[in-house]
């Protein structure tokens, strides 16, 4: 499975890959890569806090706590193991960015079901307001995790 490196590097290529989506008015698939970034950010920052060498492996994991806890998509479980929490919480530096971000997800329901929803309709605003959420800074979820060195 990957580790917190590979999981970084994922990441920052795929935000680059955002940028030329929103360029070219891709808010769907824009938005679908966000949550993947994110997912990304905070399976790096479980890696590292947790010091695994690397993310525990679905074939490998016979512990379903495990299972539950790792082997998701789910942003709010992910920010539990990630160590992450306290910066995120409601009194945390990234409480509105967290919650913006993950509130527009809400909207859509579970944020994968977006690669099979053709009819979810993504405009300019919301796609640039999730990647703001994302990644402006000084508050943005990425700029704070790698100001904490949890990424």
């Amino acid at each position: 499975m990957a580790n917190s490196s590979d999981f970084e590097k994922l990441a920052e290529n795929r935000l680059k890959t955002i940028d030329i989506l929103i360029s070219n008015r891709e808010w769907g698939v824009a938005v679908y890569l966000m949550g993947f970034v994110l997912e990304c950010v905070l399976k790096a920052s479980a890696c590292k806090a947790l010091n695994l060498n690397s993310y525990p492996d679905f074939q490998k994991t016979k512990n379903i706590k495990i299972t539950n806890y790792f082997l998701t998509h789910d942003f709010d479980m992910l920010l539990l193991v990630s160590g992450a929490s306290n910066i995120f919480g409601l009194s945390g530096q990234g409480a509105s960015s967290w919650s913006g971000f993950t509130q527009e997800y809400t909207k859509i329901g579970k944020w994968t079901d977006i690669r099979y929803d053709t009819l979810t309709q993504f405009d300019e605003t919301i796609t640039k307001n999730l990647f703001g959420y994302l990644t402006k800074e000084p508050d943005g979820i990425i700029p704070l995790i790698k100001g904490q060195k949890i990424w």
